[in-house]
């Protein structure tokens, strides 16, 4: 495993990394955790194989706008984890850019920050 990929995995955040068509092309163990799957069963997929039509609609806009304007954004977004138990997620996107500097797709690290009791 590469230095880059131990980073990753070492963070407690949710991290996952896409394309610009919107294909999951990276994550960690935390981002597997709240889909409840492994981190090779989701690379490829969109976020349309995984969640609710209206849901993946809504991350999918939130991605194009973040692209559109170049900068990072934040969004609070409601999730359900495999167990039933829903929380909020504080999610910064930013884009991901290769080694010319060319847009690639988007990063985004995701952080709890309340579930209802």
């Amino acid at each position: 495993m590469s230095l880059e990929a131990h980073l990753i995995e070492s963070m407690t955040d949710i991290v996952f990394a896409k394309d610009l068509n919107g294909r999951y092309i990276a994550g960690n163990s935390a981002w597997a955790h709240l889909l409840g799957k492994t981190v090779d069963e989701l690379t490829g997929l969109t976020d349309l194989d995984l969640f609710p039509a209206d849901l993946a609609g809504s991350f999918r806009a939130n991605d194009q706008a973040m692209l559109a304007s170049g900068q990072a954004q934040s969004n609070e977004e409601w999730v359900t984890y495999p167990d039933g138990r829903s929380a909020l997620l504080e999610t910064v996107k930013t884009p991901l850019r290769d080694a010319s500097g060319t847009v690639i797709g988007l990063v985004g690290v995701c952080r709890e920050i309340a579930c209802p009791r």
